[in-house]
């Protein structure tokens, strides 16, 4: 009985046609476009090396008693800072061969780049946004009149990510993006499903909730993974994406596809309303992309490390990026095990709360 029943709710997803060819399309389009929109900044992420810095500081800085402490912890990842009481900054820079150069005046600090040496700047700049979080607390010690605090500084520069390129990061991480709106496929079905009663008539016909819960899920992973694959295979012909490891990373895809439908069948069936469960899964899966690197590579973005690390596209982004252009990641586990216990999770929370509604419904 089970196995007509999927059968049956996969003709329904592939009758609603127009949702599975989103799945497929709409990636490929962004991939288009973002990839050609921020080439150029992915292009300049190489490995720098050892460069030199140049800084002046005013002796009313409110930086003053930390720069010390900037130049050890400089040292530590490669920048030696060098520091000018005269000349002009431009001019230093083009002397000395200075990657940049931090002028610290008042309560504020101008970073001067190299234009020859856009890499360095980067880093540079990275390095002092990160000096400058580091000692908030103390700056406003400071400024209160009250002692300054001791401040441990932890500065460091992005840690080397070999041959990663715009298209192979957007073809990959769109990709991502979109099976985790897989639950969208489902419309079709759940519109069927109230026009023809066929809920009622499956539990009159002596289904359990997890069999139902099981000929929902099984053809919508089915025909999600499979648009998936496809459009990763379009993509990968059209702009040349390199995948890395082909069968961990559809290991790793296949899990998030897994995750991600138990995750939209759990909405569903706490909310019996196919409205709120796009909304709620949208929700969530837009801000876990926001902060996983869908929108603005994570590489370069400034969001604190343990808010990427709350959202489960961040795992799944950076191990196959990082298999992408290194070959390997610590991030695999991880992301694997995560949306295995998400699909585990969601599907028992959605299998309880349909029997729930049945039995409120008895």
């Amino acid at each position: 009985m089970i196995f007509y029943v999927i059968k049956n709710y996969a003709k329904l997803m592939c009758r609603s046609f127009m949702n599975v060819l989103l799945l497929i399309v709409t990636p490929i389009i962004l991939i288009a476009v973002l990839s050609s929109a921020f080439s150029s900044l992915m292009a300049s992420y190489e490995d720098a090396g050892e460069f030199r810095a140049g800084y002046r500081v005013s002796s009313e800085n409110i930086m003053t008693p930390y720069i010390g402490e900037l130049r050890e912890k400089a040292e530590e990842n490669g920048v030696s800072f060098i520091e000018y009481t005269e000349g002009d900054a431009e001019e230093l820079i083009r002397r000395d061969d200075l990657a940049g150069f931090v002028d610290f005046t008042g309560d504020t600090y101008v970073i001067i780049k190299s234009s020859a040496r856009e890499n360095e700047g980067k880093i540079l700049e990275y390095m002092m946004t990160s000096f400058e979080r580091n000692i908030e607390s103390g700056v406003l010690a400071f400024q209160s009149g009250s002692q300054i605090p001791d401040v441990s500084l932890s500065v460091s520069h992005p840690e080397h990510m070999p041959d990663i390129n715009a298209t192979d990061y957007y073809g990959i991480v769109e990709i991502v993006y979109f099976l985790w709106c897989g639950i969208f496929c489902m419309a079709g079905i759940i519109n069927n499903e109230k026009k023809y009663r066929i809920m009622q008539k499956l539990r009159v016909a002596g289904l359990s909730e997890t069999k139902i819960y099981l000929s929902k899920f099984i053809p919508t992973v089915a025909v999600v993974a499979g648009g998936t694959g496809i459009a990763a295979l379009l993509s990968s012909l059209m702009f040349d994406i390199h995948w890395g490891n082909i069968a961990l990373s559809a290991l790793i895809v296949f899990m998030m596809v897994l995750a991600s439908i138990g995750m939209g069948l759990m909405f569903y069936s706490i909310t019996d309303n196919i409205v709120l469960t796009i909304v709620f899964s949208f929700g969530i899966i837009w801000m876990a992309g926001f902060f996983g690197g869908s929108f603005e590579t994570y590489l370069f973005s400034s969001h604190p490390q343990y808010l990427k690390e709350l959202s489960p596209i961040y795992y799944g982004n950076r191990a196959l990026v990082e298999l992408s252009s290194a070959g390997r990641s610590d991030y695999c586990i991880p992301s694997i095990t995560i949306s295995g216990v998400m699909a585990v999770v969601c599907s028992s929370a959605g299998i309880l709360a349909g029997s729930i509604r049945k039995r409120g419904k008895a």
